[in-house]
């Protein structure tokens, strides 16, 4: 027999499994701690190839005035303010990585706790159906008063 309560269950899941839960529920197969580490050092090497990409393009924006000083710039300077300007970049890369994956585990943290309540709750159910079919009798032990 079909229950109303079950089909709203299973639509609740089914509706939170084909939006938010595609990277929900994967996402709370780790501790928070390693999903956040995780994606910070997705983010460095992404930000790692961005800022060789605009460099290259810098240079190639200034190549002409590069050929024509070639000799007359310091390089020590030059490959030191680069590395500088790579380390600010990673770092506020990494730290912003950090802030935004550490909320975006946190708020899907509620939603992973709804659905998996859900499940527990439609897979008692479908226990006491079984139950049921098979002849037995169901008893609630939420509460024994003797």
């Amino acid at each position: 027999m079909v229950r109303e309560e079950n089909v709203k269950l299973m639509s609740q899941i089914a509706i939170y499994e084909k939006h938010d839960g595609k990277t929900e529920i994967p996402m709370h197969c780790f501790y928070k701690s390693d999903y956040v580490r995780l994606n910070a050092l997705k983010a460095v090497v992404y930000a790692s190839i961005v800022f060789v990409l605009i460099a290259g393009l810098t240079v190639l924006y200034r190549l002409d005035d590069i050929l024509k000083n070639i000799f007359k710039y310091d390089y020590k300077k030059l490959i030191i303010g680069i590395l500088i300007l790579y380390g600010i970049w990673i770092f506020a890369y990494w730290l912003i990585a950090r802030i935004i994956y550490a909320k975006k585990y946190e708020n899907g943290r509620s939603h992973i706790i709804i659905y998996n309540h859900n499940l527990k709750k439609l897979q008692e159910e479908a226990e006491k159906e079984v139950v049921k079919a098979k002849g037995g009798v169901v008893v609630d032990d939420d509460f024994i008063d003797f």
